[in-house]
């Protein structure tokens, strides 16, 4: 087995005293020559060799090293050994063609011009991301790839795994050989396990169900696999679990950013053990150790060690012509020490030569023990008929199923909304309808067919939840896309129409695009179903739509069910299908039926081709660097981001020091939490915590994973959203008041979360005018802003999307919009995860230079080197269960904290040149199955305990040393409404113009719409019955459609925004109000052009009233409507607890828009006891508005069938006879719409103000 582990932490910089050799005398004679000692292979004996599988304990008895040998024994003995080839590469390259303007945004501007000026293409240059690189993995060896963000960790592997696409825009250049055998000749997936560096997971299934998941996908049955290793298969997934030690949450959802689940390091083990469960024998890991403590990442390389027989060397990847390595404090002429000077000198090494005349060799078998036949190398040639994949297609389609139910069973607020949304809309149906004329029954129809099609929109949404998963497991053939696809439609019971959403959130590249594209499709599908316009009414260049169109045939199978029956005398149902259109033949009843199912089985089929082959896949651990000093481009169609270098920053120099603040002491005493277990147990996660944090101190908190560090800093900060807190936290000797501690304090969260359309700089200037006060001048904030984008290195990218940042970069600027706020107190949260070694002094450097000027610091950190470590002047050590094991000064190299673990009996001391934060954690019992002394009981009862409780109690006494926050009249916000207002109204109008999926979508499908109504209905007269309910339905379908593609399409759009929302409101930016109204002020200019497009293109091509007052009395309505449902939309967002539950939420407020709005049952026939329900929603009031306006004055006579015989009426009679719509009440229509509007815009408020789905 060869295991390869990129890691991002390179070594510390040179400390200050020390020089760099210069480069001619740089030598890497030193480093440890790989191939000086061939394959240590250990002869193994078959003493001792067999394995006690009767539980995970036994099958463990005497170690996992033990374990390894007697199970590698085992697979040789039964010719099941993995293979395990040497992989070379020579000369392996890879480039991309990007973009050279790397300035440019993607806006609604630029999709515009691309329109009109199709010819223009954007100048591209060519970016290469991996330079020629030769090299040597052998078999049993685990090799360190170590880099800097950005240098190609990532390319690397993947084009080792054979993940890298070879397109037009991208370029692959070497050759990869396995054994001696290329990638195309070999089935790499089941040689090859790539673990991803962003954790996809089902986030409601639990641990043990995504470990065993993966392990029936790639290992298949227990009950399928040799007799001899059957029981071992069995008992796989336990192995995996306490290997990674997730045994204690196994049974624990895994969750995501929204739902609780287990910790990030925890979920960072997941997604490992996911891909390792799998037993291949190359494994290619990506940033294993993020969010894990340095105990807990050394157990598990450890056990990767053992398993692999570890034969060690380093491979250091650096990359970008003219990138700098070097110190700050090192003298300027050693700055020009380039990665291509590395490299030069790296081909002239002995080293580099030895690799040459190992290139040269043969490939060895991948064991002596093979003297024969490699029987191992050629189990990798691909056979001719063997399946790739671990299960058969029954029960892989049988796994899937079940784990589509447990997903949709797993999901409560969708599963009951739905549940909930057919009781209550089935309820409605029944009731309006009870009883009805038969003259309704076609419009009955269709509102239920409609219904089964909105539920069915539903389904773009929640498919694309799943599809960052799929993308995951698919390549790796954990099932065949078959399985899934025939999976994801039976869980939906046979549906056409969900299977055709299905499909078309396959082909899709986003959710909005999504919506889009499913709003096109219903148009045609609701407009030519045969209600809207009758058949024959539709032109002959529209009619094949009728013909290919599934609500057509589903509606006329159901009416000539319901009409065929015996109820209804020949001639009553001539009369009734013959005013429907619709022919009387009742063979086109099982017609019906029969092109239903074929089309359900067409739909699945493409879906699971577009799955197949489609991939809209954003690769964002592709990166190059350059030297523009422009912002990275997202690049998603040529697999890059581009990332630029900043500049060494002297950490001597402090900054954001010249705005005045008030220094703080922090003390928190006898603090407690407790959390409400769903069993309605309380489980307490702190105990007693009792410390200080004083002014121009820098204290590190930390503890092992699941100690209770975040928590403790979410309670201390004011961030936690439930929960019983006891003890007191005091601030300058007052109790801390939570309406304006976030004036003095500021909390860098370890999830990055930013408005994505926004700037780097352009986020640091939104965070300092909203949270610096009035009293500081423009010149102030923007000097502050300045020097804080130099202070993080984020100079030479500040005009970047925050979008296009790779991980580190992000975090830099969630420090920075933290700093800008002037803050006493700066919590940070794993603030150096993510980033590579100099990355991460750079930044912690700059918070201490921040703490240097008297503010109070409080960080969480994880494995930090030995530099950073030292950074720090004092540690809060947490042990399992939120105890505190040590609280105090670390002292020059950690003195202090070495000389208080030392006096401790049967504590180890340190090893020589060892860093003391990892000496810390594993003394107090941190990483995976370890034994643990209880050290805070030794705490409180030594003296260091007993004195740092003497001086939290005395700072919490009031002290005239420092000012009481009490006396400086904070308000809660530091700026007035206005201002919030403003940069509010700013940030929303930039969101919107930079996403051109969602407004020239909307720009571009709105036209097109009213193109195919107008040409539907273009000209159509009013001389007929069938005629003018052919014109009200254009009326009220249009509406119907426009509002309802505002309604959906937003939801993705408001749903993203509102994380950001939930932390910016944290941390007191402004207020709901200002917030609330910004969106609805970012819609507006958007809604006045669309609404125009559609409406001057569909009114003169239908040929509406052709006089100025009614023409735009009706595009005024026609606005406030559609403005109406996109704030229907905004309000679901913030009210619905997510964005699957908000679609089931929209889509059952519409459904009740459209029953009542005067169209699928006229006013004239609602009864009493329902009608009132007419004036509560907006639909009501625009389609009496709009058509009276249009057809109320109408003089023109039209027959009316009055039963036996036929009657002459005016156009305005007939209209106000049927539909109870009168012209003479326009106005106070168009005033029910400005009540509903101003309503909605009193809820989304409330809303923002009240409700809150953050739980923490």
């Amino acid at each position: 087995m060869s295991c390869l582990l990129p890691e991002t932490e390179t070594k510390p910089p040179v400390r200050e005293g020390r020089v760099l050799d210069s480069l001619r005398s740089l030598s890497i004679r030193n480093i440890q020559d790989p191939y000086s000692h061939g394959e240590r292979l250990e002869t193994m004996t078959t003493r001792n060799s067999t394995l006690d599988t009767e539980n995970l304990n036994t099958m463990l008895n005497g170690g996992l090293e033990r374990f390894y040998k007697k199970y590698h024994h085992l697979s040789r003995k039964i010719n099941l050994q993995l293979p395990t080839p040497e992989i070379r590469f020579q000369e392996l390259s890879f480039s991309v063609q990007a973009p050279s303007s790397t300035g440019s945004h993607s806006t609604v501007g630029t999709h515009l011009a691309q329109i009109f000026t199709p010819w223009k293409r954007p100048p591209t240059m060519t970016k290469h991301v991996l330079h020629p690189m030769t090299g040597v993995i052998k078999p049993g060896s685990m090799t360190l790839l170590l880099a800097n963000p950005g240098a190609g960790k990532s390319t690397f592997l993947k084009a080792l795994a054979g993940k890298l696409q070879n397109n037009s825009k991208t370029e692959i250049g070497g050759e990869i050989r396995y054994a001696g055998l290329r990638g195309a000749e070999i089935d790499l997936v089941k040689l090859v396990g790539l673990v991803d560096q962003t954790d996809n997971h089902i986030p409601t299934l639990t641990v043990r169900e995504t470990f065993k998941f993966a392990d029936m996908c790639m290992n298949g049955r227990p009950k399928d696999q040799h007799e001899e290793l059957r029981d071992i298969a069995k008992l796989r997934t336990e192995l995996f679990l306490q290997i990674l030690g997730l045994e204690n949450c196994a049974d624990t959802v895994v969750g995501n950013a929204l739902l609780r689940g287990v910790s990030g390091g925890e979920r960072r083990r997941v997604t490992v053990g996911e891909m390792l469960v799998g037993g291949q024998s190359l494994f290619l890991c990506d940033e294993i150790s993020t969010g894990l403590d340095s105990a807990a990442t050394f157990d598990i390389v450890k056990a990767l060690r053992t398993w692999c027989k570890t034969l060690d060397f380093l491979i250091e990847v650096t990359s970008g012509r003219g990138q700098q390595y070097a110190n700050g404090n090192v003298p300027k002429q050693y700055l020009a020490v380039t990665a291509e000077d590395f490299h030069s000198v790296f081909t002239q090494s002995s080293l580099f030569k030895k690799t040459q005349v190992a290139l040269n060799k043969s490939p060895k078998p991948s064991s002596p023990a093979n003297s024969k036949k490699p029987k191992r190398l050629v189990s990798l040639a691909r056979k001719k008929g063997k399946s790739e994949f671990g299960l058969a297609f029954i029960p892989s389609t049988r796994l899937l199923l079940n784990r589509q139910r447990l997903i949709w069973l797993r999901d409560p607020p969708l599963l009951y909304g739905k549940l909930i949304e057919a009781l209550v809309i089935g309820l409605v149906i029944g009731m309006i309808y009870f009883d009805a004329k038969r003259g309704v029954y076609l419009r009955m129809c269709f509102f239920n067919l409609a219904l089964f099609q909105r539920q069915a929109w539903q389904q773009i949404t929640i498919s694309f939840q799943l599809r960052k998963v799929f993308y995951k497991q698919r390549p790796r053939n954990f099932f065949r896309t078959a399985s899934y696809a025939i999976a994801e439609a039976l869980v939906q019971i046979p549906h056409a129409i969900c299977a055709y959403m299905t499909m078309l959130s396959a082909f899709s590249p986003s959710v909005t695009v999504g919506q889009a594209l499913a709003g096109l499709s219903v148009c045609f599908f609701l407009l030519f179903s045969g209600n809207i316009i009758l058949a024959d009414l539709i032109p002959e260049y529209w009619i094949w739509m009728y013909w290919f169109n599934p609500i057509a045939w589903a509606l006329r199978s159901l009416i000539l069910s319901e009409f065929s029956s015996d109820r209804y005398p020949v001639s009553q149902r001539d009369k009734y299908l013959d005013s429907f259109s619709i022919s009387q033949d009742t063979e086109y009843i099982w017609f019906g039926v029969g092109i239903l199912l074929a089309y359900y089985l067409l739909f699945t089929t493409l879906n699971g081709l577009a799955l197949h082959f489609i991939r809209h896949e954003k690769f964002s651990g592709v990166s190059v660097k350059t030297s523009t000093q422009n912002a990275p481009v997202d690049l998603d169609q040529v697999l890059v981001e581009i990332a630029t270098p900043a500049p060494v920053v002297e950490p001597s120099k402090e900054k954001s020091g010249g705005l005045p603040f008030t220094p703080s002491n922090l003390c928190v005493k006898d603090l407690e939490y407790f959390v409400t277990l769903p069993s309605g147990e309380e489980k307490q996660l702190l105990r007693g915590v009792t410390a200080h944090f004083e002014p121009g101190r820098m204290v590190a908190l930390m503890g092992s994973s699941g100690a209770g560090k975040t928590t403790l800093m979410d309670v201390i900060a004011g961030r936690k959203t439930g929960g019983r807190i006891v003890g007191e936290i005091m601030v300058n000797g007052e109790p801390k008041n939570p309406a304006t501690f976030s004036r003095i304090a500021a909390y860098c969260e370890q999830m990055d979360i930013h408005s994505e359309a926004a700037s780097i700089y352009e986020a640091l200037v939104f965070s300092a005018d909203l949270r610096l006060p009035p009293t500081f001048s423009k010149e102030q904030r923007m000097n502050l802003v300045n020097e804080t984008l130099e202070l993080l290195e984020l100079q030479p990218i500040a005009s970047a999307m925050i979008g296009n940042l790779s991980v580190e970069q992000k975090k830099r600027v969630t420090i920075g919009v933290e700093v800008v706020a002037n803050p006493s107190i700066l919590f940070l949260d794993e603030p150096t995860s993510g980033l590579d070694a100099r990355s991460a002094i750079i930044v912690m450097r700059g918070v201490q230079s921040i703490a240097r000027t008297g503010r109070t610091i409080l960080c969480t950190i994880h494995q930090p080197s030995i530099s950073i470590f030292e950074l720090f002047d004092g540690l809060l050590l947490l042990q399992r269960g939120g105890y505190t094991a040590y609280f105090g000064d670390l002292g020059e190299e950690s003195s202090k904290m070495l000389e208080y673990f030392a006096t401790i009996p049967g504590t180890l001391e340190i090893r020589p040149q060892y860093n003391p934060a990892t000496y810390m954690m594993e003394v107090i019992g941190a990483g995976i199955g370890r034994g643990m002394k209880d050290y805070s009981v030794e705490y409180t009862n030594s003296e260091l305990g007993r004195t740092n409780r003497e001086r939290t109690l005395q700072l919490c006494e009031v002290s005239s040393e420092f000012t009481r926050h009490s006396t400086l009249n904070y308000t809660s916000i530091a700026t007035g409404f206005w201002n919030q207002f403003s940069a509010l109204a700013k940030k929303q109008q930039l969101t919107y113009w930079r996403n051109p999926q969602y407004n020239f979508m909307r720009m571009f499908l709105f036209p097109l719409y009213a193109v195919i109504f107008g040409t539907t209905f273009y000209q159509l007269p009013v001389g007929s019955v069938k005629k003018i309910n052919s014109h009200v339905g254009l009326i009220y379908n249009s509406m119907d459609f426009i509002g309802v593609m505002n309604l959906m399409t937003v939801l993705e759009v408001t749903c993203a925004e509102r994380a950001v929302f939930y932390r910016e409101r944290m941390s007191n930016y402004y207020g709901p109000l200002p917030y609330s109204l910004s969106l609805w002020f970012a819609e507006v200019p958007y809604l006045v052009v669309v609404i125009c497009l559609f409406v001057v293109i569909e009114y003169w091509l239908v040929g509406w009233n052709d006089n100025a007052e009614d023409f735009f009395f009706f595009l005024f309505i026609f606005y406030l409507y559609t403005s109406a449902c996109t704030y229907i939309g905004q309000w679901m967002s913030a009210l619905m607890p997510n964005e699957k539950v908000a679609n089931v939420a929209v889509g059952a407020l519409s459904c009740l828009c459209n029953l009542f709005a005067g169209y699928l049952l006229p006013r004239t026939a609602m009864k009493p006891g329902y009608k009132w329900f007419q004036y509560l929603v907006p639909s009501s009031y625009s389609l009496a508005a709009l058509v009276g306006v249009q057809f109320g004055n109408n003089q023109d006579i039209v027959l009316v069938d009055a039963g036996n015989t036929t009657v002459q009426m005016t156009v305005s009679d007939y209209i106000a006879h049927t539909y109870d719509f009168h012209p003479e009440l326009k106005y106070n229509f168009m005033a029910g719409l400005l009540v509903i509007w101003a309503v909605l815009q009193v809820a989304i408020y409330l809303t923002f103000k009240y409700v809150s789905h953050l739980k923490r």
